[in-house]
């Protein structure tokens, strides 16, 4: 049930035996395995695909772009990055807003209107005159809900039964809506004078506005799938009744009772502490993409963190300590690396959650990341004369990275099953590990930028010229040890794992709301599972 914004009595959910995530039923116990709602979960892919393609989409020709503003070439990564922060503040400010106004109104209507809004900005960012037209619109794109609800739709239609396989579909559809931005940002740029006249290469409207193609493109697929999502997408919270619409129209009450959400989702057990594993894990390994004019074939240029870091040491020239690699196969390795992602996630995932559980899963996957530092140096090492010993490195490096990447939907499916016990704090939940998330993914770039532009100073071969794979290597350590502090998968959390997490204030802490229990005692499945069932 909805949140009242009166004071009820304080809910008291009572110890369950289950873990943080549950695996999956043993081969004995398969026949409780739920199967996917395919016709849920497609329209939440479709929105999933949508977000990432409409945000990277830019990211090809954006350096391009603020050069064409007349802008200082000593202030043109400033003013490149300046709109991805814009998005990124906006985006994390109205985090909680979302979370809050899906409790509300429920999630369908939140992200047909919301969305419809960020795709409207998506595509007129590619006709933007200057650069704060630019940083406008991508500003504008952070009002986007898809990163705070869309998670939430995944989490809600599932069953703990089916929770590994949704979300290792769901979260590498993140990263093929990317390949999709990226290929089309990078190849519909300057369509005029370059493209065939079915494709614009003959139309005066993309001589006059060479970066609006690509943006309208993924706009005009993303209202697509508002269209799609129109007939299809279901609603897995009814907004509330008349008498609780009522209630909450005193602001101060609702701002009070905002921050007793908050409060009591960062005491939902192990909820920080997974959201701070993840939160260093994006810090050592994000991507900050940018255009760059000088590996056009990749089309993604990242700003340093791990893909930048291997984008430098494969391109430089051996003699400087890198291996030499063409543009055109470090674009062919991404591709590759990416793809491999993609189409290996949704079967090795939940076979390994399966058999060895979440939390040594992750353990496992985290393991990856210090392997892929230490061969940093080692490719390094090979590239000068042991060419076939090289690729031998280099291929095993980029299959543990791509196998590790399976960090993220490991991200999604343990942060959003913490909250089986607790449904009615899932949204500001969500709202909080993307505000976390946003953080990472600021910090991160910001922070390996620094250390590699000190490394620069030092002579080829010193050990401060090696100072960005060392911090590389300590940023991949650091989640691998927080794990161990999760609880194990076997030894499901006992009584005083779970501690009074009061909804809003109460009364007397004794007073339990009974069908608040009876929602507890259902804990690993969602409150409105039956939309899953019923599929």
């Amino acid at each position: 049930m909805p949140i009242p914004l009166s004071p009820p009595p304080a809910i008291h959910l009572p110890p369950t035996p289950t873990s943080l995530t549950p695996s999956l039923p043993s081969p004995a116990a398969s026949s409780l395995v739920k199967p996917i709602p395919w016709r849920l979960f497609l329209p939440i892919l479709l929105f999933r695909v949508a977000d990432s393609m409409t945000y990277v989409v830019i990211f090809p020709f954006v350096t391009d772009m603020v050069t064409s503003f007349g802008v200082a070439p000593d202030r043109i990564g400033l003013y490149s990055g300046l709109g991805e922060g814009a998005l990124m503040l906006v985006e994390a400010i109205v985090a909680t807003t979302w979370a809050r106004l899906s409790d509300k109104y429920g999630r369908r209507p939140c992200m047909l209107y919301g969305c419809a809004v960020c795709f409207v900005a998506a595509g007129m960012t590619g006709f933007s005159r200057g650069v704060w037209q630019l940083v406008f619109w991508r500003a504008a794109f952070g009002l986007n809900p898809a990163g705070v609800i869309v998670k939430i739709l995944a989490s809600e239609i599932s069953h703990p039964s089916n929770r590994s396989r949704i979300f290792s579909i769901f979260s590498p559809a993140f990263a093929g809506g990317a390949m999709l931005g990226t290929f089309i940002g990078g190849e519909f740029a300057h369509p005029y004078g370059r493209m065939p006249w079915w494709l614009g290469g003959t139309a005066e409207i993309w001589r006059e506005w060479p970066y609006a193609l690509p943006c309208l493109i993924s706009g005009i697929f993303g209202f697509f799938v508002l269209f799609v999502s129109f007939f299809y997408l279901v609603e897995t919270r009814p907004p509330a009744d008349q008498h609780e619409s009522e209630q909450r129209e005193d602001a101060q009450a609702e701002k009070r009772t905002e921050g007793r959400m908050m409060a009591a989702t960062l005491k939902v057990p192990n909820f920080v502490l997974l959201v701070t594993v993840f939160c260093f894990f994006q810090i050592g390994t994000v991507i900050r993409s940018r255009g760059s004019d000088d590996v056009k074939l990749m089309h993604v240029s990242a700003n340093f963190s791990w893909d930048g870091l291997f984008t430098v040491y494969t391109y430089t020239d051996v003699s400087l300590g890198g291996l030499g690699l063409p543009v055109d196969v470090i674009g062919l390795i991404f591709t590759f690396s990416s793809l491999f992602y993609v189409c290996s996630t949704p079967f090795v995932l939940p076979y390994l959650q399966a058999r060895f559980g979440s939390i040594r899963t992750l353990s496992l996957i985290f393991a990856c990341w210090p392997i892929v530092a230490l061969m940093i140096p080692l490719a390094q090492k090979a590239a000068d004369g042991a060419r076939p010993i090289m690729w031998l490195v280099l291929t095993v490096q980029i299959g543990l990275k791509s196998f590790a990447t399976c960090a993220w939907p490991m991200s999604d499916m343990m942060i959003m099953g913490a909250f089986d016990a607790y449904p009615d704090l899932l949204a500001t939940g969500s709202a909080i590990s993307l505000i976390a998330g946003a953080g990472g993914r600021a910090i991160g770039p910001a922070v390996s930028g620094w250390i590699f532009s000190i490394s620069t100073l030092y002579p080829t071969g010193s050990l401060g010229r090696q100072m960005s794979w060392m911090y590389f290597l300590v940023m991949a350590l650091l989640p691998l040890a927080m794990t161990q502090l999760l609880p194990k998968d076997e030894a499901g959390p006992g009584k005083g794992d779970y501690e009074a997490v009061p909804m809003v204030e109460g009364e007397e802490d004794g007073e339990v709301d009974g069908e608040a229990e009876e929602d507890a005692d259902a804990v690993g499945v969602s409150r409105r599972v039956h939309f899953a069932e019923d599929a």
